[in-house]
């Protein structure tokens, strides 16, 4: 990275999450600045009233009115009640608000240094764990429990300051209050102190699920063989169980999963059975090497560790996030988290690199690039298969994903890397990120630029790991059809959304799925369709096309705001009260409808329009 772009990424990560962030002491420095200055005022006032009376006091004697002249002058009211011997001279209102205003300015004063104590404190952590895998996650695991008691403490500190605030404010610069408004903050507070207590303590599925199929070691004695000698290899233990799937990518993980209806612990290996297909023995084997490298180097004890940890800190936010007064903490505690998501990643590209480098020694270098070269390529081409047949307005007969890819991956691997922003891609992966293609293909050796490169990506693989699995084509076609068939039923599902119909076949699949709908009530028949909505007391019907917005009003009527500045309105007391709650979800869900598809057709419109101008260009 140029130092341009370094400079600009800080820049970025401050106006992001540092200035954001500083918002925490945005409440407790007007409360201490106002009750500050309201005490100082009552101070005066007070001293004021003592001096006026004990000069007019004819009882004491010229040296006892100097010295209490020279006690109330220096020491303020707001400290002598403190005392017991003073405390008894005030009235209980006042003891009552000189207390208030000690409270208020001791909770900023300790929401404020509190705010800077764990920001030294966590930045030290984060610091601190860029060092090493463990150190990053006792780091962690220390900044989230601080930051956690931290972020409670202060969103009952900022909820209690904002409560008196809603009175004082009001109360000693216009001498009223407004019952509202204390109403209000103290609903806003409980709101979002209830907020983060259920994200403390609400009880998280981590439960990771992944399709495919647990390879028994008795059905495939040939693939744990070979699994075993890459082991020794790169000196690492068996995995407790190998799963094989159809997703594009391979990986490790230590934490439980469920497959199927079975939940696993220990060490899981997923290997991709459409990769494995494409791949050479050798290619496959460095793959397999730099897998069982992460075991090796413990990254997926930590991840284990770690995941716990960052699915709790991503669900605090949200109650954080969600609790509204309680937005600037979660500013705060995000900042924290994007400063350790930067740490993730960058012990994360450190692993990735060590396995290549152990998957390297164990194979070789062209060995680890062509199937880093492999397993990108044929993602890539999946992505796009699927998008393609995604975007086909029609219904689909079958979703032949898999034989797309296998009848043009050849094809397309052959132009692959002449593809923009080739060198920036990344392997896929469900729990880590990874470095760009060119990073990992300069570490062990290689060059994208190389002619040997292209004539790896072309080299047909043999499929020896493939076929090291009892029964893999079964395997693969039954998961290819399983997952082709939840393909196609999302695609028919997404069509009606698509659809402004000027087609009978396009207002087949929208009226399949949006038929009308019809509704009685005492003002006579509602109606609504796909394109609008027909009601009796309305002299025409009102197209989708025509409503610029819709609310509830209290008398319990729909409003509809058209084109041309016409309301129109639907009596719900008119209806059922069976009724009432089927015509709002009907004209929600039948114009929510009528929405996506305007956006998608001005969407398809735009993308065309972009083509277009592409292609000029490149004629020009």
């Amino acid at each position: 990275m140029s130092q341009a772009s370094d400079d600009f990424s800080k820049i970025g990560f401050a106006r992001t999450f540092f200035l954001p962030a500083l918002l925490i002491f945005l409440i407790p420095v007007v409360s201490l600045v106002f009750f500050l200055h309201i005490q100082g005022h009552y101070d005066g006032e007070a001293r004021d009233e003592i001096l006026r009376q004990i000069r007019a006091d004819a009882s004491l004697t010229a040296e006892d009115k100097a010295d209490a002249e020279a006690l109330y002058t220096n020491v303020p009211l707001s400290r002598l009640i403190m005392l017991p011997d003073f405390a008894d001279m005030v009235s209980s209102q006042a003891s009552f608000d000189y207390a208030t205003f000690r409270w208020a300015i001791r909770l900023s004063l300790f929401s404020i240094i509190g705010g800077i104590v764990v920001f030294v404190l966590s930045a030290l952590c984060v610091v601190a764990s860029l060092r090493s895998q463990w150190v990053q996650y006792v780091s962690l695991s220390v900044s989230w429990h601080v930051l956690r008691i931290f972020g409670a403490a202060q969103v009952l500190i900022q909820g209690v300051l904002l409560f008196a605030l809603s009175y004082w404010v009001t109360a000693f610069f216009f001498n009223i209050y407004v019952p509202k408004l204390i109403i209000i903050a103290g609903i806003l507070a409980l709101a979002a102190i209830a907020a983060v207590i259920k994200s403390i303590f609400i009880k998280l599925n981590n439960e990771t699920v992944v399709e495919g199929t647990v390879i028994e070691r008795d059905s495939s004695p040939a693939l744990w063989q070979e699994l075993s000698t890459i082991c020794a290899k790169v000196n690492t233990e068996m995995p407790d169980q190998v799963i094989a799937g159809i997703d594009d990518n391979f990986f490790v993980t230590e934490q439980s999963l469920t497959v199927g209806e079975k939940k696993y612990s220990g060490r899981s290996l997923f290997v991709s059975l459409s990769l494995l297909k494409q791949m050479n023995g050798s290619e496959a084997d460095a793959v397999l090497a730099h897998e069982m490298a992460h075991f090796s180097g413990n990254d997926t004890l930590y991840s284990q560790k770690i995941s716990p940890l960052l699915v709790r800190y991503e669900h605090y936010l949200h109650g954080l996030y969600e609790g509204g007064v309680s937005l600037p903490i979660f500013y705060f505690m995000n900042c924290f988290r994007a400063l350790y998501e930067v740490s993730l990643k960058r012990l994360s590209r450190s692993r990735e690199f060590r396995a290549d480098r152990i998957a390297t020694e164990a194979t070789s270098p062209a060995d680890m690039a062509g199937a880093l070269l492999k397993i990108i390529a044929y993602s890539s081409y999946r992505a796009k298969v699927e998008q393609d047949i995604f975007e086909k307005e029609e219904v689909l007969e079958t979703a032949n994903v898999s034989q797309e890819i296998a009848l043009g991956f050849d094809h397309y691997a052959g132009s692959f890397l002449s593809t923009p922003d080739v060198s920036l891609l990344q392997t896929s992966h469900p729990f880590d990120t990874h470095p760009s293609l060119v990073d990992r293909m300069q570490a062990v050796g290689c060059s994208l630029e190389s002619p040997d490169s292209q004539a790896m990506l072309s080299a047909p693989g043999d499929g020896l790991w493939f076929q090291k699995i009892e029964g893999a084509e079964e395997l693969e076609n039954a998961q290819w059809q399983e997952y082709e068939d939840r393909f196609r039923a999302y695609h028919e599902e997404s069509l009606p959304y698509r659809f402004l119909p000027e087609t009978d076949a396009e207002l087949a699949i929208v009226v399949k799925a949006f038929p009308e709908v019809q509704i009685s009530g005492e003002e006579g028949l509602l109606t609504i369709d796909y394109a609008g909505i027909t009601h009796h007391p309305w002299e025409s019907p009102v197209p989708f096309s025509e409503i610029q917005s819709c609310n509830m009003d209290d008398k319990g009527r729909l409003n509809f705001i058209l084109a041309e500045g016409k309301p129109s309105k639907i009596n719900l007391k008119k209806f059922m009260d069976s009724d009432q709650q089927k015509v709002i979800e009907a004209v929600e869900r039948y114009y929510s409808r009528y929405l996506a598809a305007k956006a998608y057709q001005e969407h398809v419109k735009q993308a065309g329009t972009t083509e277009v101008e592409e292609l000029t260009d490149t004629e020009t």
